[in-house]
């Protein structure tokens, strides 16, 4: 006697999917050359240097770096200093929703 077997995947929406869309609208564009951390599909960290002008998507939080963030450049994953992003670069986008959380911390 067989009996049959019915699997059920669950998607999760609100909080944690709107949070991701909300921090990869942040953009920012180089004002200087400044150094990054790329791994490769084996886990191994690359050093290399983002280039002036150079225009960064940011994905979210390093998973590798404390402090830091993780940010796309030329379809390539790279991990940032948090530091490095906010003095050598300068926000050219983001979202109505993040402006108003900024200027609620604020009030």
């Amino acid at each position: 006697m067989t009996t049959p077997v019915v699997s059920s995947i669950a998607l999760l929406r609100g909080g944690a999917g709107n949070k991701s869309k909300a921090s990869a609208r942040r953009t920012y564009r180089t004002k200087t050359s400044f150094v990054a951390v790329h791994f490769d599909e084996t886990g191994r960290g690359n050093i290399v240097f983002l280039p002036e002008g150079a225009a960064l998507r940011v994905t979210g939080p390093s998973s590798c770096l404390p402090e830091g963030s993780e940010v796309t450049f030329e379809r390539r994953t790279h991990h940032v200093f948090e530091i490095d992003l906010m003095e050598r670069s300068v926000l050219v986008f983001e979202t109505i929703g993040a402006k108003r959380r900024a200027l609620a911390t604020y009030a």
